[in-house]
């Protein structure tokens, strides 16, 4: 497995602007922000769901990030992320 390189803390550049008013760019970064804890918090879950009902013993269960879902399950999950992103866009993309 590769090393994984720390992102930096801070994006570089200028903020993208997407709409007139400042605060409701502002607005959006906040809701974007909150949706990636909630599916950090969604992912980690599916993590212990399958952990449970595999009956998979505490020993085997790492405690950081390095645990993959098994394809088929990895596949669901990437579905109901995508389905997620859909719903949580669709405001600001209906015309």
């Amino acid at each position: 497995m590769s090393e994984r390189l720390p992102l930096p803390e801070e994006a570089r550049g200028r903020r993208p602007v997407f709409f007139d008013d400042p605060a409701v760019d502002t607005l959006l970064g906040m809701l974007l922000e909150l949706a990636q804890a909630q599916w950090v918090t969604r992912d980690r879950l599916a993590r212990l769901e399958h952990w449970a009902t595999h009956a998979v013993t505490a020993a085997a269960v790492p405690f950081d990030d390095s645990y993959a879902l098994p394809a088929e399950a990895a596949q669901r999950l990437a579905a109901e992320r995508d389905a997620f992103v859909a719903r949580l866009f669709a405001p600001v993309t209906k015309a």
